[in-house]
């Protein structure tokens, strides 16, 4: 069985070779092979020339569509230019595990469009590390419990194709895909013993409030309530979520 495993890429020279080597070093089960496809979207650095000299598909992708955000669009563009009958998504600052795929495949079924890893996220500064611990801690102990996250998925082409696939009007891909998934009475699972790093060493607090405002934004796009926005925003410790959904139209 084939995996084509996508990573949309936009100027990620600084992070792209970790990704690609922990995808090279992935343990994979007999039976299976592997292509890794970045979608380098609009770059304008060293990104291409990276992946390929390491030997991986790129895609280059010169143009910004009507899309509501890239990141979706990007994905959608890899996934059509694919034909792994499964699709893994690793963003382009993440780094697997050696079992990572060994592991996801454990979790897909009939009824199961997704498996995600749990991902913390590092940045080489003391101090917005020590604020991603206690988001990690939060997401463990807090009433609302942990969510899949988008930076380290395995989807089942299959059954993505018969929930409608990737929609590029969609604002925040991860969230709208398990929103979508819930919907239509299938799965999107949240595999917690296997961990993924997210390494941004660009990552600013600036960036975190920008990334929670659009998030907000989103989520008043795709109608979720006022009260859950505000539950979200609270045990989360992610007050700007909030502000990104009072300012949305």
């Amino acid at each position: 069985m084939k995996i084509s495993i996508i990573t949309p890429a936009h100027n990620e020279e600084n992070v792209i070779r970790d990704c690609i080597f922990s995808v090279k070093n992935l343990e994979i089960p007999q039976g299976f092979s592997i292509e890794h496809i970045v979608v380098a979207d609009r770059c304008t650095d060293k990104t291409v020339e990276i992946c390929k000299k390491m030997g991986v598909r790129v895609i280059i992708k010169k143009w910004r569509g009507n899309a509501a955000d890239p990141v979706t669009e990007a994905v959608d563009l890899g996934v059509k230019k694919s034909d792994g009958q499964l699709i893994g998504k690793i963003d382009a600052d993440t780094i697997l595990p050696k079992n990572w795929l060994k592991e996801m495949l454990k979790h897909l079924d009939e009824r199961t469009v997704s498996a995600s890893s749990r991902v913390v996220t590092r940045t080489g500064k003391w101090w917005l590390d020590f604020l991603m611990r206690l988001r990690d801690i939060n997401y463990r102990i807090a009433p609302l419990g942990e969510e899949p996250r988008g930076a380290a998925r395995l989807i089942n082409r299959r059954l993505l194709d018969k929930i409608g696939g990737f929609d590029p009007r969609w604002q925040s891909w991860d969230t709208c895909l398990d929103r979508k998934i819930r919907e239509l009475n299938y799965k999107s699972k949240l595999i917690k013993n296997i961990v993924a790093l997210e390494y941004r060493p660009s990552l600013t607090i600036q960036r975190i409030i920008r990334k929670q405002i659009s998030q907000g934004k989103a989520r008043k796009k795709m109608k979720m309530s006022f009260l859950r926005t505000l539950a979200h925003s609270i045990f989360r410790f992610r007050p700007f979520v909030l502000v990104g959904y009072l300012l949305g139209s």
